[in-house]
């Protein structure tokens, strides 16, 4: 790597190192402003607390050399706790297409973080790297099924994004390529690059629209961490990008 990509990874890998603080803080702001109109929390104040304690503590380590991979996949563990809490727990009242939602941007951060612990481990895993490649793939997927079968995702996709429809079908092309790609661990660093481009023109474009989604009854932490959870994906992506290699090593 030249001095300019070595940089670029560094300020990458820093983003990835603080962002459990960001998940945090938005996690805390989020229960903060559902206080408002509610009698008790969905979900007990001690499990908040405990996996507060848990990110701040899997963000010092990751910064630290001290087991920053299995500080990584602990993380990864508690952001798949969150996906299932938020899809089940019926006590948020949140519509289907919002949980769905949720759901699908925390199972990005899951693939990508766990894209992130391989480059991490000297031993380079395969298992590793293959479960991140699978989960990062269900992502795209998923997102692919979002603009298209979804209609408050659809209908804002549509009147955001230039182009209309053909807009869509260029993004739907773009992620359907990109997940088949993860699914079959190759051309990883070319489609890591395609995936961002489409995932970055949803979430500035769409996503950072909070007059929008506030009109849509969407909370504003709540949109806050969805925006938060797309840009982490496209950094993990970009990171991805500059350490992972076009086939897979073991092939």
């Amino acid at each position: 790597m030249n001095k300019t990509s070595k940089f670029i990874c560094k300020s990458l890998e820093f983003i990835l190192q603080k962002y459990p603080m960001v998940n945090a803080l938005t996690l805390l702001m989020l229960f903060a402003e559902r206080a408002k109109s509610e009698s008790e929390p969905p979900i007990h104040p001690k499990i908040i607390y405990a996996n507060l304690l848990g990110f701040l503590g899997c963000s010092l380590l990751m910064s630290s050399n001290i087991k920053k991979k299995e500080a990584v996949l602990v993380f990864c563990g508690q952001l798949l706790y969150f996906a299932y809490n938020f899809y089940n727990n019926k006590k948020l009242n949140y519509k289907e297409w919002l949980r769905l939602v949720m759901c699908t941007r925390q199972i990005g951060c899951v693939g990508v973080f766990l894209l992130f612990a391989h480059i991490l481990d000297k031993k380079k895993s395969i298992p590793l790297r293959r479960v991140a490649e699978i989960i990062t793939g269900l992502y795209l997927f998923a997102f692919t099924f979002l603009i298209n079968n979804i209609k408050e995702i659809q209908s804002a996709v549509l009147s955001h994004i230039i182009g209309g429809d053909w807009g869509r079908y260029v993004l739907t092309v773009m992620l359907a390529a990109c997940a088949l790609s993860f699914f079959s661990g190759y051309f990883l660093r070319d489609m890591s690059l395609c995936a961002v481009i489409a995932i970055l023109s949803v979430v500035l474009l769409v996503d950072a629209d909070f007059n929008f989604w506030s009109k849509k009854g969407v909370q504003f932490w709540n949109q806050a961490r969805i925006l938060a959870d797309g840009l982490c994906v496209c950094v993990g992506l970009v990171y991805a990008f500059f350490h992972l290699d076009n086939r897979v090593k073991g092939d």
